[in-house]
């Protein structure tokens, strides 16, 4: 019986299809361990589940078994000087973001914490996290210097700039004309090429032409809306350290709320969770109908994950001027500026929460970036409200 490193074993990730893997996932995550394996590459399957669910060893052998810990998927902590040798290093060992307890009162019992995803240091927002894992993984077959692309409503076109030059890629952005200005600004700081499409109504509408474009011009389109390297990213990292750090900071988590984008992140974070508790609320946020908040959208305007996977979730819809009420009431309650796809996950919780449907107890919700990105968002909120206390 022996432990083995798992990055000895990615080269077997690519040749697993689909999401069968995610029983063995569900399973080890219920069950709180993993059996071992005579051969490892022989079942690939089950590797990429224990890769996953962030598994940093494999359990080798016959007729054994070794629990999480040990298999080392609870081995998130911040190296306690924080020095790194490379940004990349930065990335990933300046892990996990935090989980702050707000001081927001909200009905019923209901505790709120707050996943402070802008500690990601390219982009200041959840989307380092599928722009490295996809990346990482096509810098084994694509030839550096090569063009990546991919359509982004703004954050994830930063990360993907900064993470696409430190793998010695060239990068292009396409955004809708709607996109706030750091999305369109600074991918161009980072080298990267902005093509501007003011026709284009949501990100969504983009993807027939980068396709196109991608097909005419040779460059490779990641594709971040059906990349599953997005879901298994947040699967590794965003849902198992609101798992890890729960479990550490003795929560009764009974929930977690967040925005709707790609649905990589909350599809990640409602299914790793319910594996290890089904009874785990999953609150999940959609624009309303005919309203417009910045880096979400709605379920019917095509979602992979949050409609191929076993989970259950509660679907609310909030307005772009309720999301901003909890911008403003995060501040003056926390001192925290939080973004407004933050923002409509706090009040969709509160919205429950007030209609008595949410259990007593500890609700993460998942803040993908900063309020300090949309300051025309806030001076208009302020303007409305009279800038009072």
């Amino acid at each position: 019986m022996a432990l083995a490193d798992i990055s000895g074993y990615l080269d077997v990730l690519d040749s697993v299809r689909g999401f069968s893997y995610l029983e063995n996932a569900r399973e080890v995550l219920r069950s709180g361990e993993a059996r071992c394996l005579g051969n490892p590459r022989s079942e690939p399957g089950y590797v990429k589940a224990l890769y996953v669910i962030g598994a940093a060893r494999i359990p080798v052998g016959d007729g054994c078994s070794h629990t999480l810990e040990e298999l080392g998927v609870f081995d998130v902590s911040v190296p306690g000087e924080m020095v790194f040798p490379s940004p990349l290093d930065f990335f990933e060992r300046g892990k996990p973001t935090p989980l702050v307890r707000s001081r927001l009162q909200l009905p019923n019992g209901v505790r709120v914490w707050l996943k402070l995803e802008w500690y990601n240091p390219f982009s200041l927002s959840v989307k380092d996290r599928p722009a490295v894992e996809i990346i990482s993984r096509l810098s084994r077959s694509v030839e550096k210097g090569s063009l990546i692309a991919d359509a982004t409503s703004s954050n994830f076109g930063v990360a993907l700039s900064a993470v696409a030059r430190l793998y010695g890629y060239r990068s292009r952005v396409y955004l809708p004309g709607a996109a706030e200005e750091f999305g369109k600004l600074l991918p161009r700081l980072l080298g990267a090429q902005v093509i501007i499409d003011p026709e284009a109504p949501s990100t969504v509408h983009l993807l027939p032409r980068v396709m196109k474009d991608a097909k005419s011009e040779g460059f490779v389109h990641v594709n971040q809306f059906y990349n599953d390297a997005n879901f298994e990213a947040h699967m590794r990292g965003t849902a198992r350290e609101i798992f890890v750090q729960s479990r550490r900071g003795g929560l009764a988590l009974r929930g977690v709320a967040g925005s709707l984008g790609t649905s990589g992140h909350m599809s990640a974070a409602a299914f790793y969770l319910q594996s290890v508790d089904p009874s785990i609320r999953a609150v999940l946020v959609q624009p309303a109908q005919g309203d417009s908040i910045p880096g979400i959208r709605r379920v019917e305007t095509g979602m992979l994950w949050i409609n191929m996977l076993d989970i259950s979730y509660t679907l609310a819809e909030v307005t772009l001027e309720e999301a901003m009420e909890a911008v403003v009431e995060v501040a003056r309650s926390d001192g925290l500026v939080i973004g407004p796809s933050g923002g409509a996950a706090v009040k969709a919780l509160a919205k429950k929460a007030a209609e008595g449907d949410l259990e007593p107890g500890d609700y993460v919700v998942v803040v993908p970036d900063t309020g300090f990105k949309y300051l025309s968002l806030v001076q208009n909120v302020l303007e409305g409200a009279g800038d009072s206390a």
